[in-house]
């Protein structure tokens, strides 16, 4: 069953000790899978065009960028490190994601997604990144 949902984003990675942070809102689609759901929204801005996927399912999470100029795909898992692609129209990327922490919860009103993993390139670190996702349905 695919439900209508008001997505918020906040985003924050830190690079050499210096915090950047980024919000988002948005509307989407939730789905509810065996063992977890699929968020799904397009994205507007530096990303516009694409449409992105995040997936939590038994305790990882997976998030795809599909259309447009970047093209990514992501997977965080706590304690583990796995190789991911990142593409731009100027080069291609693979990219360390080692993941720190995952937890969700999702409510007959409301959700939120929360994780935090590490960005590596060449095994040299690159940032610290958090991403916590709150969903209202509609």
């Amino acid at each position: 069953m695919s439900r209508k949902v008001v997505i918020t984003i906040n985003d924050s990675h830190e690079i050499d000790g210096q915090t950047e942070t980024a919000k988002l809102s948005t509307v989407g689609r939730y789905e509810e899978k065996e063992n977890g759901y699929l968020l799904r929204y397009l994205e507007t801005e530096d990303f516009k065009g694409s449409e992105t996927t995040v997936s939590y399912i038994d305790g990882v999470v997976t998030m795809k960028r599909l259309g447009g100029k970047h093209n990514a795909q992501l997977i965080v898992e706590p304690g583990k490190r796995y190789s991911c692609m990142y593409a731009t129209e100027y080069v291609d990327l693979m990219l360390g994601v080692h993941g720190k922490e995952v937890k969700s919860r999702v409510s007959e009103n409301e959700g939120e997604l929360f994780f935090s993993y590490v960005l590596d390139f060449n095994t040299g670190f690159c940032s610290q990144n958090k991403l916590k996702i709150t969903f209202r349905f509609e």
